[in-house]
């Protein structure tokens, strides 16, 4: 039990710190390390992709809010496209959770692998165009596109446990906002998707008798609130380096490093 708390210390607190300085929750990290540790002490099967997922949507709450609260402080949280985002967003984790169980594991496994791929060359490509510092002009959109964008990326934060910021982050700057906002403003977005995930997977997890001990529906407790307790406090500090340091370099590594994470889970 003491090397299982070490390990998801560890996890807490390189995911908070990685949520904090990208505006993402986290869940690119969390998931497939809390598979490979599950799957490790053999706990959960055959569930281990759905409670993987759900403990990382239960610990986005701890890290998204955390660092939502020092990027308000900072003013670079875009509220009014936040608030029309937020309906979109609450229908589409509901949703995304609900229907999870009813989707092969294994396919779960993939989908995230192809986000992870996906994730990591956005990283990497996305690095030489921040460099240029160019912002492009406000696109003007109606509320329609943001409820359904909010949607969209409500979904499939929920069925891949992740806060949705790798989504929001170039959604916001085709939008025109500047990066620095736009990170803010996936920071605080990434709140109500893991507390609509979350709420989901306790619903579609209630009651069933293959889960492990101290499960409250698919979230595992034990992880979930270690991992918190880790992640919250590095969450802040993560922000206070994005905002005080050029991260061109720290983007490029942890997308080879979502890349490496999807190839050995790939091979495993």
């Amino acid at each position: 039990m003491i090397f299982e708390f070490v390990i998801f210390l560890s996890i807490g607190a390189a995911a908070g710190l990685l949520a904090g300085m990208f505006g993402v929750g986290g869940g690119a990290l969390i998931v497939p390390s809390l598979i490979f540790t599950f799957n490790y002490f053999k706990q959960g099967d055959p569930w281990v992709n759905h409670i993987a997922i759900a403990t990382s949507l239960a610990t986005i709450i701890g890290t998204s809010l955390s660092s939502s609260y020092i990027y308000n402080k900072n003013n670079n949280i875009q509220w009014d496209i936040l608030k029309r985002m937020i309906l979109g967003c609450i229908i589409g984790t509901l949703g995304g959770s609900y229907i999870t169980p009813y989707i092969p594991g294994n396919w779960l496994k993939w989908i995230f692998i192809i986000f992870l791929i996906y994730v990591s060359f956005k990283f990497i490509l996305q690095t030489e165009r921040n460099s240029k510092n160019q912002v492009s002009k406000t696109v003007s959109l109606s509320n329609t596109i943001f409820v359904f964008a909010g949607i969209f990326i409500g979904t499939f934060s929920a069925l891949v446990g992740v806060g949705g910021g790798v989504l929001v982050v170039p959604f916001l700057q085709r939008c025109g906002i500047d990066m620095r906002k736009a990170i803010g403003t996936s920071a605080a977005f990434t709140v109500p998707v893991a507390i609509g995930g979350a709420i989901g997977y306790i619903i579609a997890g209630w009651n069933n008798p293959q889960l492990p001990n101290y499960c409250l529906g698919f979230i595992y407790l034990p992880a979930a609130l270690v991992i918190m307790l880790a992640s919250i406090p590095m969450a802040k500090v993560g922000v206070q380096i994005a905002q005080k340091l050029s991260i061109k370099k720290l983007i490029r590594f942890f997308g080879l490093f979502l890349l490496l994470l999807a190839i050995k889970l790939i091979m495993s």
